[in-house]
């Protein structure tokens, strides 16, 4: 094998003008390919990026109130593409009138909360008297983290008159701004079930000692809730998680038409990279097996020497992938940096000019060693047709 591979280089320092010519036909197959590689990942992987930013893109809430029992929830939240699921109560009655120390009043919407809620980046509400206020809501209240609030509810009793509870609350955090964008307060589900009840006169005043003695709220037998807000566990699983909630009758609101286009061109740009790549690479390993095969024509009585001296046909037979497989790495090597430069020149002509504020073209270490794999894979086949050739000259010929 040594001595296979000390001919196999010398063959080709000899025939350098063919090896070099066989190394930029390569180049010029691959790098373009690598660039189209590469917008690929840089405009889909920006457009994921950008909505992988927004949790609301994989948010699927339903539409309008209706009565949703418990049990139907909890099998939505059991599904393997849900990763998040929240109930929501009535929206007449989900809304809280807050009160800073300061006098300044505020009617916020309260919104259902829990552990691990995508809209919340520093946690969600822990206890049925904290409050996590949206950014407009905290503005107007001059509220922060750590600020007691007044959440005052009323009801009118059977007899006409009017009934009144306070609720001492405390900002837990400030919400970012991008996860509510009107006026409102993210809660614990215990706390909107009882300004739901309350207001229905299902239940009574809280407990006296509320919050510091007691975290319990009072609570009445939960038959339905009027909707609900889920996330899907990821972005690609929004347009089948809308169907199949459609499909069960319940009427969502989600960006699943928006996914779905996002979708639809990377596999379309992925179709086309396989199209180019493959007319391109085919094309290539003809011309680089034809060109091989005629090496071993070329050098047939050279070849019938070293089968006369002692080396095996199987063995001789590896020539030509040796040589195939240099070239190819060779190659490979130079189509990495003539696409790494054309992309460095593409981003910096765009930097700023669409509103792009991350490359455009980006020719990532799994691209690089995807098109060197497939090269020196596509060089070792084109090989094949040559090494049996190879194969198949016998000693005696050297003696004509």
């Amino acid at each position: 094998m040594l001595t296979l591979l000390r001919v196999a280089m010398a063959d080709l320092r000899h025939d350098w003008r063919l090896g070099l010519c066989t190394v930029v036909a390569l180049a010029a197959v691959l790098a373009p390919l690598l660039m189209l590689a590469g917008l690929r990942a840089g405009v889909i992987g920006g457009l994921r990026e950008l909505l992988l930013q927004d949790p609301a893109v994989r948010q699927v809430m339903s539409a309008a109130n209706r009565e949703i029992a418990p049990a139907t929830l909890a099998q939505l939240a059991e599904r393997p593409d849900v990763g998040f699921l929240v109930p929501r109560t009535r929206t007449l009655a989900a809304s809280l009138l807050l009160q800073a120390e300061d006098g300044q009043q505020l009617r916020v919407e309260l919104i259902p909360s829990a552990p691990s809620d995508p809209l919340l980046t520093d946690g969600a509400p822990a206890a049925p008297d904290a409050l996590v206020l949206s950014a407009g809501a905290a503005a107007r209240l001059g509220a922060t983290a750590g600020t007691t609030l007044s959440g005052r509810l009323a009801r009118l009793t059977q007899d006409g008159g009017r009934q009144a509870v306070v609720l001492k609350l405390r900002v837990q955090s400030v919400a970012p701004p991008h996860a509510f964008a009107r006026e409102g307060a993210f809660v614990t589900l215990a706390l909107a079930d009882f300004v739901e009840d309350y207001q229905d006169g299902r239940v009574g005043p809280p407990p006296q000692d509320f919050p510091r003695g007691s975290a319990a709220l009072p609570r009445a037998e939960r038959a339905s809730y009027a909707g609900f807000r889920l996330y899907a566990r990821r972005l690609e699983q929004v347009p089948a998680l809308d169907a199949a909630l459609r499909a069960q009758g319940l009427d969502v609101v989600s960006r699943a038409g928006e996914v779905a286009s996002l979708l639809a061109l990377d596999a379309n740009l992925g179709l086309l990279l396989w199209l180019v790549a493959g007319l391109g690479g085919i094309g290539y390993l003809v011309s680089l097996g034809a060109g091989l095969w005629a090496g071993v024509e070329r050098r047939r009585p050279s070849l019938a020497v070293l089968r006369f001296l002692g080396m095996r046909g199987r063995t001789l037979a590896l020539l030509p992938m040796v040589q195939a497989l240099t070239l190819g790495a060779i190659g490979a090597c130079l189509a990495l940096a003539v696409a790494g430069l054309a992309a460095g020149t593409l981003n910096r002509a765009f930097a700023g000019t669409l509103g792009i504020d991350r490359p455009l073209c980006r020719i990532t270490w799994a691209v690089c060693l995807a098109g060197t794999a497939l090269t020196l894979a596509g060089a070792a086949f084109a090989a094949l047709a040559a090494g049996l050739r190879i194969g198949r000259v016998e000693p005696w010929e050297s003696m004509r």
